[in-house]
């Protein structure tokens, strides 16, 4: 049986492997959301600093406990053209499972140590007033009650204005007094985050296997790139962490939400349709690199200005050069879930811009019309496509009760109100290119139709 990494081991890693100095004995974060993203980038940052981190999950506790075995340590592979380097993270100082522990959690929120709340939870946690943003409220209640200091709480999820979404959600469930010290005491700075973090696999664990000897069961892989984007707007003390303060993070979020998360999730379903595993596939499929930069310069970049000294062209075809990284496996798959909860920042914000400009939107509905294909649940070659979403039934339902006609198809898909805002429902230059591309998709597949593009 292996050892399994812990303080212990670490003086025991391989040379090339870097390791933590001094670790931080107590926690001035508490982070919300366990996922991959957060250990391959806000924990990276904090381990550059002398603060430390309560990681808490949710609900799923196994990275949690892999933690909790391990002292709070873990590996981030960063993988580039030329092979990986490794380094174990050390800002981790306690762990917390929110759902046999909420108790626990509250007092976190409210403890007076606990200077900043950062957030991963993915967008549609958001909409759940039982969940975090009603966490977030009881526990900013307790803190209240004890006069506590001032908190800021940093969300870092992919979704415009990410600051003020979070009050929007939390601010509602609190009460009057509550709300009255939360003016006062309490900021949601905005910011924007960047890093190609794939879901660890067995391939993860077993390279961090080789190249530590010992287990590591929290490993994650990241690509080399690594940005953060944080409006300067902190309640009481900051983090030093090496990141972009600025006093309006809009731009850098609707730059990066458009370039670079709306052309990923789009390479996503057409790599999905086109039975090809990952991006770096698709985006190697003849024709789609060709189609992703006119998407970029003719479509996405005339929708924004991009913040001042960034070029969208520019900064598209880095996006592009780190898609095809082939250190990096990530899955169309993990991409295409949410595509409801998505696509609303990534591609619909997109095309309402564009025509309110009164751009031509012919590009920009081939990734509507691939999405909407996708939802029916088959590839190109027949294969079933898995549709993790939180609107898969009324997306499923619609789409059976439209029929096989694609324009039908497509303002079935243009009728969900929840997702399509109602002026691009009735934009009949939308209905009309995507209905020709999805009929093209239909006819001919991804790989004909981006080809021949």
């Amino acid at each position: 049986m292996n050892d399994v990494l812990g303080d212990e081991v670490l003086k025991r890693l391989p040379g090339d492997v870097t390791v933590p100095g001094d670790r931080p004995d107590r926690s001035g974060i508490l982070h919300i959301g366990a996922g991959a993203f957060h250990r391959a980038h806000q924990a990276v940052y904090t381990d550059d600093t002398d603060w430390g981190i309560t990681v808490a999950a949710p609900s799923s506790r196994g990275v949690i406990d892999a933690l909790a075995a391990q002292d709070g340590l873990y590996s981030v592979a960063t993988l580039g053209p030329d092979g990986a380097s490794m380094r174990v993270i050390g800002s981790i100082a306690d762990t917390l499972h929110i759902a046999t522990d909420r108790d626990r959690a509250l007092d976190t929120v409210a403890a007076p140590t606990t200077h900043v709340v950062t957030l991963t939870v993915t967008e549609k946690a958001y909409r759940d007033p039982h969940g975090v943003p009603g966490l977030l409220a009881a526990g900013l209640a307790r803190r209240a009650a004890q006069s506590g200091p001032p908190l800021t709480i940093l969300c870092c999820d992919n979704l415009p204005d990410n600051g003020k979404t979070t009050r929007a959600a939390v601010e509602p469930l609190l009460d009057d007094t509550t709300r009255a010290w939360a003016e006062e005491h309490v900021t949601f700075p905005s910011s924007m985050v960047d890093r190609i973090v794939p879901a660890s696999t067995r391939a993860t664990y077993e390279r961090a296997l080789a190249e530590l000897g010992v287990s590591d069961l929290a490993a994650v892989e990241a690509e080399p790139f690594s940005q953060w984007v944080i409006e300067d707007d902190f309640a009481g003390p900051r983090p030093p962490w090496d990141a972009t303060y600025t006093a309006d993070v809009a731009g850098w979020e609707r730059l990066k939400l458009r370039t670079l998360n709306g052309v990923h999730s789009t390479l996503a379903y057409l790599g999905a349709l086109a039975d090809t595993e990952t991006v770096a596939g698709a985006l190697a499929l003849p024709g789609a690199d060709s189609f992703a930069r006119w998407l970029i310069a003719e479509q996405i970049a005339p929708s924004f200005t991009p913040p001042d000294g960034q070029d969208t062209v520019a900064y598209g075809d880095s996006v592009l050069e780190r898609f095809a990284n082939p250190g990096i496996r990530h899955r169309c798959i993990q991409i295409a879930m949410d595509g409801s909860q998505k696509l609303p920042q990534r591609l619909f914000a997109t095309i309402g811009d564009l025509a309110a400009a009164g751009v031509d939107l012919d590009l920009i509905a081939l990734p509507l019309a691939a999405w909407t294909r996708f939802c029916a649940g088959k590839s190109d070659a027949g294969a079933d496509l898995p549709l993790d979403d939180p609107l898969k039934d009324v997306l499923r339902q619609s789409l059976a009760a439209a029929g096989p006609a694609p324009a039908a198809r497509i303002d079935a898909i243009l009728g969900i109100r929840q997702v399509v805002p109602e002026p691009l429902a009735d934009n009949h230059q939308l209905r009309r290119a995507a209905a020709k591309w999805l009929r093209e998709l239909d006819r001919h597949g991804v790989a004909t139709t981006l080809e021949h593009l």
